[in-house]
């Protein structure tokens, strides 16, 4: 069963902010900025989340064919 845990939607979160505070620094170096916008940061920590997601459905997907498969060929 797949299951939206929000604590690494937080965890993606929280990695966009620091990789952006990171950002900002370095356009305080370079005197452009270079850094995400809070919409930006969202839509790169969303990304990331549905990319998880993704990754948790295929493993249940191939669980899931693979039992059925061995049910298939007990019989």
């Amino acid at each position: 069963m797949i299951e939206l845990n929000l604590r690494v939607f937080d965890d993606l979160l929280r990695i966009e902010k620091e990789r952006n505070l990171a950002m900002k620094e370095l356009s305080e170096s370079l005197g452009i900025d270079i850094s995400f916008s809070e919409e930006e940061l969202m839509n790169n920590a969303l990304q990331a989340y549905e990319k998880y997601i993704q990754r948790e459905l295929t493993k249940e997907v191939e669980k899931w064919m693979k039992s059925l498969f061995s049910r298939s060929e007990e019989h």
